[in-house]
């Protein structure tokens, strides 16, 4: 493992990508910055954050990626966030399908995942992580919260970092048993919730995901699987 520290950049993903075309980069390298300027989420969305008071970090995976799929990688980084705020902070987190970690039905964390190709074959992902830390207020942004507010402390990203990557590295290897836990930790699994699906407001029971990532609502008896084009969450 190695850790990268910038103190301002564009988009850490960006940053990551170009390093491993340049020089050889290790596995579990990771980059973070103080200040990210283009920082991406889902749905082409924009992660705005406090300089110096979040973790915006990438990091390269290049091993135990045989035999995986995109969303079973997005799964494994997903439950290590999960099990890792739990065991080591003690804080209580879900997944939001398909990209989101929640406190308290709060944003606490958001995950890209970008997967490279060549000749058909999948050669690296960069997974980018916005992680709210030590920043107290979200004026624009209501139903974020952060590390601080939900604990009460500060936290040196350094450290948070080196923590999270190993356990993401256990869960890699382990990538079996973590992907089990997905469900357990699903947002919402087992209950009813208000969505819009194709521009309507619909309420359907999260019935789990499939194989390819969709999301399973249960409506009216009728068990749909919806990309993320389709469906998005009211709540």
């Amino acid at each position: 493992m190695q850790i990268v520290k910038l103190h301002a950049t564009t988009s850490t993903n960006d940053e990551l990508r170009a390093r491993f075309r340049e020089s050889e980069t290790q596995h579990l390298t990771a980059i973070y910055s103080l200040s990210q300027s283009q920082g991406r989420g889902n749905r082409g969305s924009t992660w705005s954050s406090e300089n110096g008071k979040n973790l915006t970090f990438s990091v390269l995976v290049t091993k135990n990626l045989s035999g995986l799929t995109p969303f079973k990688l997005n799964q494994i980084v997903s439950v290590a966030m999960i099990e890792w705020l739990k065991s080591d902070l003690n804080v209580q987190a879900k997944i939001k399908w398909p990209n989101d970690i929640l406190s308290v039905q709060m944003k606490l964390a958001g995950i890209l995942i970008e997967n490279t190709y060549q000749k058909g074959q999948w050669i690296h992902s960069i997974v980018g992580i916005g992680l709210n830390v030590n920043q107290e207020d979200f004026e624009n942004l209501p139903r974020a919260i952060s590390l601080k507010n939900l604990t009460g402390k500060n936290f040196k990203l350094e450290e948070l970092l080196l923590q999270f990557l190993f356990h993401l590295d256990y869960a890699l290897k382990n990538r079996t048993q973590t992907i089990e836990k997905y469900l357990k930790f699903l947002f919402k699994y087992r209950q009813e919730m208000n969505f819009s699906i194709n521009n309507q407001d619909v309420v359907a029971t999260v019935h789990g995901v499939t194989e390819n990532g969709e999301l399973l609502l249960q409506k009216d008896g009728q068990i749909t699987a919806y990309d993320l084009k389709q469906v998005q969450w009211n709540y």
